[in-house]
């Protein structure tokens, strides 16, 4: 990669085809954790508009010369079971082209989410939404001072 700048930012609804198409591609890496993800483009598109929209959840693109290379989605919800300290923000999608990935864009884009999170939504708590085997993710967040927190077992009944 080059010199260029990198440029986080708020998705717009302008970006919504080009985010939709890395969700796409990052639902199809992900088959190999999740064989049973369905990707429904007009679904996604109708979710992401929306939240685009959502004063509680924040889409972020990473552009490089005007082409954007990369996005994550993140919201925030209350925790009303727990007693004290009870507003998360969680980070449920992070996708690089391939291209861009190992070269610290993945880390600018989650600064930017944690700080709104923390700054604009006052939360508590970030989680990160990331699959069992998934070793790229795992080490960004990791690196970024996230601790495993529980572990989920799921049984496919066929």
């Amino acid at each position: 990669m080059n010199n260029s700048e990198i440029n986080i930012r708020k998705a717009s609804i302008k970006d919504i085809e080009t985010v939709i198409d890395l969700g796409s591609m990052l639902q199809d890496e992900s088959k190999i954790y999740e064989p049973n993800l369905n990707f429904d483009r007009k679904s996604a598109i109708e979710h992401y508009s929306a939240e685009l929209n959502n004063d509680d959840a924040l889409i972020i693109v990473a552009e490089i010369d005007n082409k954007i290379v990369g996005y994550q989605y993140s919201y925030v919800t209350i925790l009303d079971y727990l007693d004290s300290q009870n507003i998360q923000c969680t980070f449920e999608a992070i996708i690089l082209l391939p291209e861009y990935r190992s070269k610290g864009i993945g880390n600018q884009i989650t600064t930017v989410s944690e700080k709104w999170a923390v700054e604009d939504k006052k939360v508590n708590r970030i989680r990160a939404n990331i699959y069992n085997g998934n070793n790229a993710s795992e080490q960004l967040h990791l690196n970024d001072g996230f601790k495993p927190y529980s572990t989920e077992y799921i049984k496919y009944i066929k």
